[in-house]
């Protein structure tokens, strides 16, 4: 008797991560992961693996991650999007499936990652999407966090913007970000960045460390010392989890690997977020 061929596909997904703990599944506690995993046993399909492009943390949106899937049933990608979408709660949503290449993996083959981090600035708190962004009370000067950001840009030691940075350390603490925008919008600020990866609590540290120089607490200068400095404990307060989302993943074209054997993780700008 022949096998089924096995078809690898790679899904795209967006969620409100206000009611996650993360991404990963953990004993007891609600995440992305394990509600497509259901979703997935719902449709007859049980015991598939939904292997994510990296972690995000509680209360971290997305609005295009990326994960693979293994499937010996053959399952054609419309039929699959909207078999899942009619199994999955309101706050998850499946917006593409697409077929991949048999090794293709959705972590060790991404060449980066789009994040922003939106803040919201006024004197009055904000009652409606409050899980949606940062508020801050305090109006900030977005010219002077633009000039401290410039040193941000290309390959540097990040371990003073990353949580845990011992553990970070052991495992390298350079990464390359390749862009570093804040838009000013009407009622405050986005701040996104392209890398080809991240710390865990990179990009949070850096706009809790970007609002001090906002709020005229420290000068634009101040952030190429926290970076040059490599610890922690010199930058600014880790803004909060709601402000951020995965704005989407990196890949070749045709989903090939970045210059590594399939199913290995690059030497370099491993994901930690």
């Amino acid at each position: 008797m022949v096998a089924a061929a096995v078809r690898n596909f790679l899904l795209t997904i967006a969620y409100d991560g206000t009611h996650f703990c993360g991404w990963q599944r953990q004993v007891g506690v609600r995440t992305v992961q394990e509600e497509l995993e259901r979703a997935f046993a719902r449709i007859d399909l049980p015991g598939v693996h939904v292997e994510g492009a990296g972690r995000t943390d509680t209360g971290v949106h997305a609005l295009a991650q990326c994960a693979h899937v293994r499937l010996e049933r053959p399952f054609p990608a419309d039929r699959l999007l909207l078999a899942l979408n009619a199994n999955l709660p309101e706050d998850v949503a499946v917006q593409a499936v697409r077929e991949a290449p048999e090794h293709f993996h959705a972590r060790f083959h991404a060449r980066g990652k789009r994040y922003v981090y939106r803040v919201r600035c006024g004197a009055v708190r904000p009652a409606v999407g409050r899980s949606l962004f940062h508020w801050s009370r305090r109006h900030v000067d977005l010219a002077a966090m633009r000039r401290a950001a410039q040193c941000l840009v290309g390959r540097h030691d990040f371990a003073s913007f990353a949580t845990n940075p011992g553990y970070q350390r052991s495992r390298g603490t350079v990464r390359t970000l390749h862009r570093v925008h804040l838009f000013r919008r009407r009622d405050g600020f986005d701040f996104a960045v392209q890398g080809g990866g991240f710390l865990y609590n990179m990009v949070r540290n850096l706009v809790g460390s970007l609002l001090e120089v906002g709020y005229g607490n420290r000068p634009p200068e101040w952030i190429a010392e926290v970076l040059a400095g490599r610890d922690r404990r010199l930058g600014g307060a880790t803004a909060p989890a709601r402000g951020l989302f995965l704005l989407g993943v990196l890949y070749a074209k045709d989903l090939s690997p970045a210059g590594e054997e399939p199913g290995r993780a690059p030497a370099a700008d491993r994901d930690d977020d």
